[in-house]
């Protein structure tokens, strides 16, 4: 049988140990993986990061040349406040020749709508003395105070527009000045724009409103919508919020660190595949060194085979030297009883013919008592080799303490008491079997106890089972009795041989239960039976 269980784990462990590439290529598979997530998010975070600080860089670019503007139409307020229209217009002829796109306007804004005075321009959008409406004639409106005012991107015509407005103190009172300009956001037309430093690693987009509202687009240097990572900057722009919207053009970390994921991946991978072929050819040579010691096994084998029948001729001898040992103890412990008997027997036949009746009556008592003494050592023996699954029928607890000690009564002197017994409903169990433990029990304190003494009998529920302790106050036992005092054949007793704890902690053990013993020389012993699982109802427990 041993050798069956053996080939069986040896079979298991082979199963197992072909498993183990898989697992291997598996787990280093599984690390390359994880190794290139991790390494991508990293470059990943750091594109992200030099994104938002080249998108910073544009945002300031911006926010620096629309901080000119002021500048290039303050000298146009200058000239107007100074020298009036004509040097006004001299100024702004002269600003225009650059960007003929351009329209410099002066606006009055006194003494009803706004009205142009004078324009400025190769192809002037507001020409002189028309009057401004929608959103320039707002933004005129808006200007003051020396701050710059913006207009959102309006129409007009078929011709999108920007423009810039200033008023008192840079102009004179009633006065202000609007610049126009045209915009063509398409890609083509920023081409010049969007090829210089730091244009020239971001696709950007930049709205007159905080929001990416395509009919606020001034410029853009790609086809929208973006369709990488995006970064936002909000640029203030004369009282007003632009946007700026950006992506890279290419990884703004490099090419290499963008390949460094997919290196850490293709090395992972190359490695589970070496480490499994590795593994794979290590287990080759296990395979064959095992085959090997299988072969030198079955070589020795049939070299033991010869020693077979001296080992079983060992085993038997073993086996009776322990059956002569108990019969030894039996022998022993019957021939005492035995021998009171014959004397007693020869005594009551003495006594006959005198007619002696009292002294027959006691020799016939002694006879029945040592031929008590033997049947208890002969159930001692059956009980012991005895095995039998426990019956279970729920019956009531304090009525099993009842009956056993109407059979083990105590001996005059010794008091026994009882706590918790009446809370207990009942417990399912072996009847006959929990009353063998418990009179055990209840003998072993009679013999601890010299005459006088108190026995507690206590029941503590919990959990759905139960314990029952049973405690006296005798001499009590030292470590080393209480360590053996469950084994079979172990006695401390003039009478007996050591079987009763070792049949209760059988039954109880049959039960699921456990049993122990707590004790010291001169504070009495406690046994302490558990039962799990063994608690019923009052309700279920037989009346």
């Amino acid at each position: 049988m041993q050798e069956v269980r053996d080939r069986e784990a040896a079979r298991r462990s082979w199963r197992g140990a072909r498993l183990l590439p898989a697992a291997v290529f598996c787990v280093l598979t599984a690390a390359a993986i994880a190794g290139f997530l991790v390494v991508r998010s990293n470059v990943h975070s750091q594109d992200a990061r030099l994104l938002r600080e080249r998108t910073g860089e544009v945002a300031l670019l911006l926010k620096s040349a629309v901080g000119n503007l002021p500048t290039s139409l303050q000298s146009l307020g200058v000239a107007q406040r100074l020298g009036g229209t004509h040097a006004f217009l001299d100024a702004a002829n002269a600003q225009t020749s650059s960007a003929p796109t351009e329209t410099a306007a002066l606006v009055r804004t006194d003494g009803g709508p706004p009205t142009v005075l004078a324009a400025a321009g190769l192809a002037p959008v507001f020409p002189k003395g028309a009057t401004l409406t929608g959103v320039p004639a707002q933004t005129v409106a808006a200007a003051g105070k020396g701050k710059l005012a913006a207009t959102p991107v309006f129409r007009f015509g078929q011709t999108r527009l920007i423009g810039f407005a200033v008023g008192p103190p840079t102009t004179a009172p009633g006065r202000a000045i609007l610049l126009v300009a045209p915009i063509d956001p398409r890609p083509t037309a920023t081409h010049s724009v969007t090829q210089q430093r730091p244009f020239d690693e971001l696709d950007a987009a930049l709205y007159a409103s905080p929001r990416p509202d395509p009919s606020q687009l001034v410029l853009t240097t790609t086809k929208l919508p973006f369709t990488g990572e995006v970064s936002r900057r909000i640029v203030p722009v004369g009282g007003g919020r632009w946007l700026l919207a950006a992506e890279a053009r290419s990884p703004l970390s490099g090419s290499f660190a963008n390949d460094v994921p997919w290196i850490v991946l293709a090395v992972g991978l190359v490695g589970a595949v070496v480490a499994t072929g590795v593994l794979l050819i290590f287990q080759r040579r296990r395979d064959y060194a095992l085959a090997l010691v299988d072969a030198r096994t079955a070589q020795l084998n049939a070299s033991l085979e010869e020693l077979s029948d001296a080992q079983a001729r060992l085993v038997f001898q073993e086996r009776l030297a322990a059956i002569g040992q108990v019969a030894a103890a039996v022998g022993h412990e019957l021939r005492n009883p035995l021998g009171v008997l014959t004397n007693s027997l020869y005594l009551v036949r003495t006594a006959i013919p005198g007619g002696d009746r009292a002294k027959i009556e006691r020799h016939l008592a002694t006879a029945e008592r040592e031929i008590g003494a033997a049947v208890v050592i002969v159930e001692g023996l059956l009980d012991f080799a005895r095995q039998s699954e426990p019956e279970l029928e729920p019956f009531d607890l304090d009525d099993l303490v009842d009956e056993s000690l109407g059979v083990a009564a105590p001996p005059p002197g010794i008091e026994v008491t009882r706590r918790g017994l009446g809370g207990i409903g009942g417990v399912r169990a072996d009847r006959q079997q929990l009353r063998q433990v418990l009179l055990n029990l209840l003998t072993n304190a009679y013999a601890a106890m010299d005459g006088t003494g108190v026995i507690t009998i206590e029941a503590v529920p919990g959990a759905g089972g139960v314990e029952i302790r049973v405690t006296d106050t005798g001499a009590g036992m030292d470590g080393e009795t209480v360590n053996h005092i469950f084994d079979p054949f172990y006695t401390r007793k003039a009478k007996g041989i050591g079987l009763g704890l070792a049949v209760s902690r059988r039954i109880v053990e049959a039960h699921g239960g456990t049993i122990a013993a707590r004790s010291a020389p001169g504070e009495g012993t406690t046994f302490t039976i558990g039962l799990p699982g063994a608690l019923v109802t009052r309700a279920e427990a037989p009346a």
